[in-house]
């Protein structure tokens, strides 16, 4: 692979480090290469003589005693050369040298020149039967058992021997050559082979040496300090611009700032720990932004995160474009992740981005694949694997900081929950009215653009307080029994207004997130039961009134879903009044209710235009004429005397 930059020149002397595979050379030579070290213990070289001669008095005479002292002398001299035991661990073959020490002085030996047990037992032996002795008197001598008098006078010293080798691989030099200042390291288009890869990374290992002194440290930290500021402020001006609601919600705030930080953080680690920077799941909050706030949210956070942690990575370029460009496939393919599946699979598609940009950049910059790169698919893979762990953190944060994801809302939205169980069994119609509000809603929601899931979730619940006093409202009532018709029209407004305060009182006791207890307190706002209302008014033109009695407490709608569901369900529950239910009617009913609405300011706080709000209404109108279209009646099958003619009769 050739050099793509430009040529570089030492900025400074320094020296040329060892690879860790020469170090290990070095320390492997070293410890085969070690001299054991030796004590000599004089006692046994006199005690042995002494047995030895003693057992070679019987055969002295004349003619022999000579000899007999001559081998003595032998003995004496295995002793003074050496005898000795070789511990397990070290074997005869790598040992050149011995140190022996005597009286705390320690001398260097040739080990040929000692003798282990089994070499001093052969030399003593052809040393009797090369003598001129008696055969009779060799073969009595070679009886004695000569193991008896050859015992070793050298004892190994392993505590000593350790020291020493401890010493020797301590003080193995970590360096070999300097390069001085201003020589050139690497051309530019100059292959990059072994010897050019040790220069430059002796240059980094001594740069980071050099970065080590606490105003050198100091001056890297205040400039990652500021680049850490830099994106932060960059990241906060797009909320500013595009989401100001964050920056007065304390628990948001602190989930998408923490996120980020952890982002950094976590991407960081590889530089600082010299972990692969290909392994570090950074995309992993990032995930847990775009399902808990949303995809823009998440690809601000990328694009200022991305920016961040590429200047750790060893290629940059590379790795930035790496992550922004799998981070854009997890952001849209979990912009609605509606299936546990569709997280995996979001996963697998972030494997092969991966997998494919690294592949391409190592074809553009080394031309060619080898098998040494088949370890970055291996660390793109525990990457992926890590991501995988985003899905029950995920849960932990909704806990935490009270979002709500869409595997949430499929739970919430299926109708054998106890909360939709319980609306179905006590108010029967008021679940039917919630299904048709839920349609109306989603469909609406889904064409002027906002999350479909949450305003269908949202619509099935607004009514669940109607299960607490169902007889008071028309859809659940049979037999022509009405409550209301012995009450007062203030009493017969709150038992109304009630159902709100007890939706939501049941939706803190099925523990339903607060994104849904808006809708449940939204959907009618601050607007009034006009039916008792206008009935008052009409009944006692005189009479004072307080109003308050007859109005919803709200608050109004604070968002674009909470909108469109006081539109479906004040046109839905109006739609079915209708005694002629065509097309024109129900699109004059329509525009009346959701303009009288808009009238009295019930979506000035949510973040709905009037063109939503056309298009909401183009929407109802034509489902409910789909719904309410009339059908043609089928003709009765006429029985055989209706069919005979006059004349046959």
């Amino acid at each position: 692979m050739p050099w793509r930059y430009e040529t570089l020149y030492a900025p400074f002397d320094f020296p040329i480090y060892k690879t860790e595979a020469e170090l290990d050379k070095d320390k492997e030579k070293i410890v085969q290469e070690q001299t054991p070290i030796f004590n000599l213990n004089p006692e046994v070289k006199t005690n042995q003589l002494h047995k030895f001669a003693t057992a070679l008095d019987p055969y002295k005479n004349p003619a022999t005693t000579q000899t007999i002292e001559n081998l003595q002398r032998k003995l004496a001299r295995l002793y003074d050369a050496g005898i000795l035991q070789l511990p397990e661990n070290l074997v005869a073959e790598n040992l050149k040298t011995i140190k022996i020490v005597n009286n705390n002085i320690g001398r260097d030996v040739d080990f040929p020149k000692t003798y282990t047990l089994k070499k001093a037992y052969s030399t003593l032996t052809d040393w009797i039967n090369s003598s001129n002795l008696p055969q009779s008197t060799k073969e009595h001598i070679l009886s004695l058992n000569l193991n008896n008098y050859i015992q070793p006078n050298l004892e190994f010293d392993a505590s000593k021997t350790k020291l020493q080798l401890l010493n020797q691989l301590k003080n193995i030099s970590l360096t070999q050559g300097m390069v001085r200042n201003g020589e050139v390291i690497i051309a530019k288009r100059e292959l990059v082979t072994p010897e050019k890869i040790k220069l430059l990374q002796s240059l980094k290992k001594e740069y980071r040496h050099n970065a080590g002194s606490s105003v050198s440290n100091l001056r890297t930290l205040g400039g990652q300090i500021i680049l850490t500021l830099a994106a932060i402020v960059i990241f906060s001006i797009f909320f500013y611009y595009s989401k100001k609601r964050i920056f007065y919600n304390n628990k948001e705030f602190i989930f998408l700032y923490g996120s980020f930080l952890a982002t950094v953080i976590l991407g960081s680690i590889g530089f600082y720990q010299n972990i692969n920077m290909l392994a570090l799941p950074v995309l992993f909050f990032i995930i847990i932004v775009n399902i808990l706030v949303g995809s823009r949210s998440a690809l601000y956070m990328l694009l200022g995160t991305s920016l961040l942690i590429s200047y750790f990575a060893p290629n940059s370029y590379m790795y930035l474009f790496m992550q922004i460009a799998a981070g854009i496939v997890a952001i849209f393919s979990l912009a609605q992740l509606q299936r546990r599946g569709q997280l995996f699979l979001s996963i697998f598609l972030i494997f092969i981005t991966y997998a494919a940009v690294y592949i391409a950049f190592i074809l553009t910059q080394e031309g060619e694949i080898e098998l040494t790169h088949a370890f970055g698919i291996l660390w793109l893979l525990v990457n992926c694997l890590l991501l995988s762990l985003s899905y029950p953190v995920i849960y932990i944060f909704e806990r935490i900081f009270g979002f709500t994801s869409e595997i949430t809302l499929m739970e919430l939205s299926n109708p054998n929950h106890p909360a939709l169980r319980a609306l179905t069994k006590k108010a029967p119609g008021t679940f039917q009215h919630s299904l048709m509000v839920a349609n109306l809603a989603e469909e609406a929601i889904y064409r002027i653009g906002g999350n479909p899931l949450l305003t269908r979730t949202g619509a099935l619940y607004h009514d669940i307080g109607k299960s607490y006093e169902p007889i008071f409202f028309i859809e659940n009532q049979t037999g022509g029994i009405n409550p209301h018709d012995k009450c007062e029209f203030d009493e017969s407004a709150q038992h109304i207004i009630n159902h709100v305060t007890k939706g939501v009182e049941l939706a803190k006791k099925y523990n339903l997130p607060e994104v849904i207890v808006n809708f449940i307190r939204t959907h009618h706002g601050k607007s009034k039961v006009k039916y008792f209302y206008n009935s008052f008014k009409n009944k006692y033109p005189d009479k004072p009134l307080d109003e308050s009695l007859f109005t919803y407490a709200g608050p109004d709608p604070v968002s674009k879903e909470c909108a469109v569901v006081m539109m479906a369900d004040a046109v839905e529950a109006v739609s079915r009044t209708l005694q002629d239910k065509t097309e024109e009617n129900l699109k004059k009913s329509v525009n009346d209710i959701i303009d009288g609405q808009v009238n009295e300011g019930r979506f000035q706080n949510s973040d709905i235009t009037f063109r939503d709000i056309a298009i909401v209404k183009r929407v109802f109108t034509e489902m409910l004429a789909n719904i309410y279209h009339s059908r043609i009646a089928y003709p009765k099958l006429k029985t055989e005397a209706e069919t005979e003619s006059p004349n046959e009769t």
